[in-house]
């Protein structure tokens, strides 16, 4: 896959056709999930998917904004092993899974849900496992919009219309706000950045989805490290937060993987010496 293209050309969908997805491109993502490079490959995660009307029926009131749940043709859910990092997985797993989609001709959108045991009753999902992910898939309808990000809550479109791309609007954070060298406040350069072959995949990561836009991810390049802190003090039970960190994992990553070497993200030692304000969390490493 062309992931600089389907970065870029990236977009969140709440409205949809009525078409449904062909199974052949369903079997294909389910494939793909199954074989894709993990976050955590020891977290066991399966893909389960589902047709639109019922289950848009049976989510109504539990998934979505307040209740109000996005209509579509199809829906991914995400299980995985309720272990260490299994959230970071999820996000990591899901956003490779939309540009999957994506690469498929698909258009798809985060869903929000408040109660992951509800969703896996209703769904009368027989499995130990727990409810990581919900994503709705199809193709974008041009005739609706949508309300406001104000009134439409807490899922990962971006949109105000039916359809906008990722990273199109000008309130992306710059480069100097996002990456730091060698301690928080000293911040990098486009041609620092450069110099250090890292340019291309802080250019892309910029432009990962988060929940509202919030962006809360920063970096700071430690010699031959990279080290990811998250905007929220109580990010251990913050799940949009831990998606979050996934997705940006995942777009910083897989930049790497394709312009340097094969990317690898840890969590153990996690030192925070490096003026990070308390308001932050570091969340992870990668290596370089």
């Amino acid at each position: 896959m062309d992931y600089k293209s389907l970065i870029v050309n990236g977009r969140s969908v709440r409205h949809f056709k009525e078409t449904a997805v062909d199974a052949a491109k369903i079997s294909e993502l389910q494939a793909f999930i199954a074989d894709c490079k993990k976050l955590v490959p020891s977290i066991a995660i399966e893909a389960k998917f589902f047709a639109g009307d019922d289950t848009y029926k049976r989510l109504y009131g539990i998934a979505g904004y307040q209740g109000v749940m996005i209509e579509a043709p199809n829906y991914l859910v995400l299980l995985s092993e309720d272990k260490p990092q299994h959230l970071e997985n999820a996000g990591y797993i899901g956003e490779r899974a939309i540009l999957k989609a994506r690469d498929l001709g698909l258009d798809s959108c985060w869903i929000s849900y408040s109660d992951r045991d509800m969703v896996k009753t209703v769904l009368n999902l027989d499995t130990d496992m727990e409810v990581v992910a919900l994503i709705a898939l199809g193709y974008a309808s041009s005739t609706k919009k949508v309300e406001g990000i104000a009134k439409t809550g807490d899922n990962y479109s971006q949109a105000e219309m039916s359809v906008k791309k990722i990273g199109s609007n000008s309130e992306r954070i710059s480069l100097e706000e996002m990456v730091y060298i060698d301690k928080w406040g000293n911040s990098a350069t486009s041609e620092i950045l450069e110099e250090r072959a890292l340019l291309d995949a802080f250019s892309y990561a910029r432009m990962a989805p988060s929940a509202l836009n919030k962006q809360p991810w920063r970096f700071i390049v430690d010699g031959g490290r990279v080290i990811l802190a998250i905007d929220n003090e109580n990010y251990s039970g913050s799940y949009l937060n831990k998606i979050d960190a996934g997705i940006i994992m995942l777009y910083f990553g897989v930049i790497l993987d394709i312009t340097m070497f094969d990317s690898k993200w840890g969590f153990d030692n996690l030192d925070n010496d490096y003026g990070i304000p308390s308001n932050y969390k570091v969340v992870g490493y990668c290596n370089i």
